[in-house]
């Protein structure tokens, strides 16, 4: 063979090898590409909420800020639920607990995945002899592989976290209801306040022209238009102080509806009055079941207590495997048996958990945890039986005070008026006993609005802690249109 023929042979097989080199080379980048691909655990019942979430998700809803525009569409009027309804599609403390939610769900896929594969290479500065050739540099890849139920339970703890969060939207939605309510109901309070104070102003003028008239005729002193001036007075200024407030009503609801403060709102008519008709341990009962604060408290235990598991499995090593391919030259002697051969080596490592203290710690930590969070949901149903029994106690109490009014001290006070006025006219009574009769009769009607009104704030926050209507709607409904 000439030496020309043998640099041929020479410079084909180190083309070969080159070749062969690039394509394990190439080989060893996609398997860690792969790898990195496929390290997703399946999906499985602890990566998600077990039931899915009562709400729109955050691409589903009209985020906007509060401008300074209202639509013509937004001005007419609605019923409560109609407003409620708004207020759950725009109030942006229930789009910031839709995205904490969708945030919190994004992180059981981040947790329940496998570390990144682990590509290195080396190039030897010196070649390292050998006798089958010199090594030239050397490529491996690893995948790391924690110990059996670890990331099950990082999956774990993060669906528990997710759930509790879609627990707190629903807690967030509620006091949104319950704020729309209440400012709903306050603003009826004020639409009839103002309704009776403009009648009773148009009385004691009526008064105050009687008693001119009788003073001009001499039937009656001018004390007697004094008197009636005077409590014209303070009706227009009690009048000038309710219509005053108008205004941060409009801006309370508005703000719970992300509106402008002075975008208008059509005042609420009628409002619903009904015994809660069941008795106040199953109200409680219902409350310390469906509570969503609650239940995002019970999510918060589970989740402390899969952490003290995830602990506890830091005392057990993790693993990594992998493989390592040498690029090796053909030997300088010649005739040695596997000259220029690349060898393949397994690799297997494993972590030494020696810091057992830490550990140790770390569990002490998650029983510290429990502890709290179990004591975090014991003190908040100390507070929702509390409130609910305070809600209650106002529940029936403006019950009681609605069917006195409506019973009893409204006619009587209707009586009283009249019969005051025949007595006036014939002379038999004073006028200082008409306008306290008329006085009393103004009191009354005030009182019976505000105990309807405080009735409906009650029945909103009982359903604010129950997470339900207290009555049925078509029961509201009913017993909207008797009245």
């Amino acid at each position: 063979m000439t030496l020309h023929t043998l640099k041929g042979t020479t410079s084909c097989r180190l083309a070969l090898i080159r070749d062969l080199r690039v394509r394990t080379l190439m080989m060893l980048i996609a398997g860690a590409g792969l790898a990195g691909c496929t390290s997703v655990l399946p999906n499985s019942s602890y990566q998600q909420p077990v039931t899915p979430p009562p709400f729109a998700s955050l691409s589903e809803r009209i985020v906007e800020p509060a401008s300074g525009r209202v639509d013509a569409q937004e001005v007419q009027a609605r019923s409560l639920e109609q407003w409620v309804i708004y207020a759950l599609e725009r109030n942006p403390r229930i789009t910031e607990a839709i995205a904490r939610y969708e945030a919190a769900t994004q992180k059981v896929p981040q947790v329940t995945a496998l570390p990144d594969p682990r590509l290195s290479y080396r190039y030897f500065l010196e070649e390292v002899e050998t006798r089958v050739g010199p090594q030239q540099f050397a490529v491996g890849i690893s995948q790391p592989l924690p110990w059996l139920g670890k990331l099950r339970l990082q999956g774990q703890m993060a669906s528990q976290a997710a759930a509790a969060a879609a627990a707190r939207v629903s807690t967030i939605q509620n006091e949104i209801i319950s704020e729309v309510a209440s400012a709903w109901y306050e603003l009826f309070y004020f639409d009839r306040a103002l309704q009776i104070m403009q009648g009773n102003r148009d009385l004691v003028v009526h008064l105050e022209r009687v008693a001119r008239t009788r003073y001009g005729t001499g039937a009656s002193g001018h004390p007697d238009v004094i008197r009636a001036q005077v409590e014209l007075g303070k009706i227009e200024n009690d009048l000038a102080s309710l219509t005053d407030r108008e205004a941060p009503l409009l801006a309370r609801l508005n703000a719970a509806l992300n509106r402008p403060s002075d975008a208008p709102i059509e005042l609420p008519k009628k409002a619903p009055v009904g015994p809660a008709m069941e008795p106040d341990e199953t109200i409680i009962q219902r409350v310390t079941t469906n509570n969503p604060e609650l239940q995002a408290l019970q999510f918060d235990i589970a989740e402390a207590t899969t952490a003290k598991e995830r602990a506890k499995k830091d005392f057990l090593p993790d693993f990594s495997f992998g493989i390592d391919y040498i690029a090796t030259d053909e030997a300088r002697a010649p005739n040695v048996a596997g000259s220029g051969n690349d060898p393949l080596s397994a690799a297997f490592t494993m972590t030494l958990p020696i810091q057992r203290g830490k550990y140790r710690a770390g569990v002490q930590a998650a029983d510290a945890r429990i502890a709290g969070e179990i004591a975090r949901r014991d003190q908040q149903v100390n507070s929702l039986v509390a409130e609910t029994v305070n809600a209650l106690f106002r529940l029936r109490d403006a019950e009681r005070q609605i069917d006195l009014y409506r019973t009893t001290l409204l006619p009587k006070a209707n009586e009283s008026l009249i019969a005051t006025q025949r007595a006036y006219s014939a002379g038999a009574s004073t006028f200082a006993d008409l306008i306290d009769a008329q006085r009393v009769l103004l009191v009354f009607e005030l009182a019976e609005v505000r105990a309807v009104t405080d009735h409906n704030l009650a029945r909103t926050a009982l359903e604010e802690l129950m997470g339900e209507p207290l009555i049925s709607d078509a029961t509201a409904k009913e017993i909207t249109n008797e009245q």
